[in-house]
């Protein structure tokens, strides 16, 4: 036993610093740093924390309420709050709750990466595997996902089914399908692949049993109880309106997933926004391109192409899907990786997070009036998708003459080069989006503009004496009038040799020394009073001289 474990450890051996590294990095990350950085703190983690403190008045998910999850997320979350409370609270009271959930999440997100080495060992020797490793473990997306979502741990049950799947495993690769279900419902969509790749009988039925028993048995206590909360978790995925997709741009609406407020009520309705598509034909035609797929005579047992197929399977459900958010980027991720331990994949990969961070940040929080940019990203992550899909097609049927890659090589820079065109193009006009809407609301605008009509008169020195208020002036002034940070005497006599017009901003208290200086050596002109504080207006005796 001893030697085999001695032979398991050096096989790995090269693949254990890299998790140390990883789990690390992590466990860093979550005590250091927080999503959303300077630009603005949010995550789904201030939900979380909102649903789960119903429990302080007794109510519980799906006895109580609703959620538009399966129950396993939501029970893990409140258990995690309640042993929270044990703790006394730090200044920032989030603290131990955000931190338990994310060491709760933890060990998922450290499965995603074994489980990804191990997938890989399965289609490549052991120096390319652990690329794929690295690859994975440099990625930013994962990483940001687990500080603020939970999508890490559907993407755990997705791997670890596919991983079985590869191994012949069906009871194991059934479990870990039937447990995804239970959290989020995409690892279900290697249920159908599983009676594709198993061989035998046996191992196909046995797959299904554990599947469907593992779901059944997690189902019954809330069937049992209260049937039509559980009941409405499944209703609303199937009858929330678009968010975040083509369906969505064409349905007119350019704005997040929003789901009713009432969590209470199980009858209510979840179409938040009105849609004329044909979802019966939308549905249908997908449909049939997946039973086409499925249909097809391929070598059902090589793992590489079952391993395409899982991520065609994902690809076809995210573009066929209503809703998208960026956080669902990451179950794309592994098969990039996975299919293209490369250059093309780290190009692909690079693009997807790039286009996720100006759909989830830049819009919704930076730019939320600019449409057209909410459309431009969804339309090249739709892009992306499709093209991997092709890729992922390709794989599947085996087409690798050398026609196909030259075809494949141009497709795929022509790609990268419209994207990074389009990027560049965005560029100009976010500019201009931001200075205008920042200037929209800028507190100190009144004052800003009635400096900007004074200093068309003549030559005008505007001084400061709040070390916070150049950086808020300076953006707005700079081409009307020359700004001066004053403290002392000195300061103040050197601005003056530089204008003949003093205009003094004070929103609090100013230094002694300046007040001095200004009552013996300038001449009050005229003050003005602003919401914001006052503007005063001094002449001095000489112009470009000290006396």
């Amino acid at each position: 036993m001893l030697d085999r474990l001695g032979d398991k450890s050096r096989a790995y051996q090269n693949f254990i610093p890299l998790l140390i590294l990883y789990t690390s990095f992590r466990l860093m990350t979550r005590l250091l740093y927080r999503p959303g950085g300077l630009i603005y703190d949010y995550s789904d983690y201030y939900f979380f924390r909102a649903v789960a403190e119903l429990s302080n008045q007794g109510y519980y998910p799906f006895i109580h309420y609703w959620m538009e999850y399966p129950p396993l997320f939501p029970w893990l979350n409140v258990g995690i709050y309640r042993l929270s409370l044990l703790v006394p609270l730090w200044v920032e009271s989030r603290f131990w709750f955000y931190t338990l959930l994310s060491l709760a999440t933890l060990p998922f997100e450290i499965g995603n990466l074994t489980a990804l080495y191990l997938i890989a060992l399965e289609l490549y020797d052991r120096a390319k595997a652990l690329r794929c490793a690295w690859i994975y473990a440099c990625l930013f997306a994962p990483l940001y996902t687990w500080t603020g979502w939970f999508d890490n741990v559907p993407l755990f049950f997705l791997l670890l089914a596919l991983y079985c799947l590869l191994r012949q495993r069906g009871r194991l690769a059934g479990l870990a399908t039937g447990l995804g279900f239970m959290v989020k419902v995409t690892p279900a969509l290697l249920l159908p692949l599983g009676l594709r790749s198993l061989s035998g009988l046996a191992r196909k039925m046995g797959y299904l049993a554990l599947a469907g028993l593992t779901v059944a048995l997690i189902s019954l206590p809330f069937l049992l109880t209260k049937p039509a909360f559980f009941l409405t978790s499944f209703r609303s995925m199937a009858e929330r309106s678009s968010w975040e997709t083509i369906w969505a741009l064409m349905d007119g609406y350019f704005s997040y997933g929003v789901l009713p407020a009432d969590r209470f009520d199980p009858t209510v309705d979840f179409a938040t926004h009105p849609s004329h598509l044909p979802w019966l034909w939308i549905t249908v035609a997908f449909g049939l391109i997946y039973l086409w797929l499925y249909t097809r005579q391929v070598n059902w047992q090589d793992r590489r192409i079952i391993t395409a197929f899982a991520g065609l399977s994902v690809n076809l459900f995210l573009l066929y899907s209503k809703g998208y958010s960026p956080q669902m980027g990451v179950a794309l991720v592994p098969f990039i990786v996975l299919l293209f331990p490369n250059l093309r994949g780290v190009i692909y990969l690079v693009l997807l997070t790039a286009i996720d961070f100006l759909e989830g940040t830049a819009y919704f929080i930076v730019f939320p009036e600019e449409h057209w940019l909410l459309t431009g990203t969804v339309l090249s992550r739709s892009a992306l998708i499709l093209a991997l899909a092709i890729e992922y097609g390709l794989i599947f049927f085996s087409l690798d003459s050398p026609e196909v890659k030259r075809i494949k090589q141009r497709a795929f820079w022509s790609l990268v080069a419209v994207l990074l065109l389009a990027g560049c193009a965005a560029i100009y006009p976010l500019g201009q989006a931001y200075v205008e809407d920042r200037y929209a609301q800028e507190e100190y605008r009144p004052v800003i503009e009635f400096l900007r009509a004074e200093a068309e008169k003549g030559a005008t020195c505007l001084l400061l004496t709040d070390q916070s208020l150049y950086p808020r002036f300076y953006p707005w002034l700079r081409k009307y009038t020359d700004l001066y940070l004053v403290e002392n005497e000195k300061q103040i006599a050197e601005a003056a040799t530089r204008c003949n017009e003093l205009w003094l901003f004070r929103g609090n208290e100013v230094p002694s020394a300046v007040k001095e200086w200004l009552e013996e050596r300038a001449s009050l002109v005229s003050d003005h009073d602003f919401a914001q504080g006052q503007l005063l207006h001094y002449t001095t005796p000489r112009v470009g001289g000290v006396e």
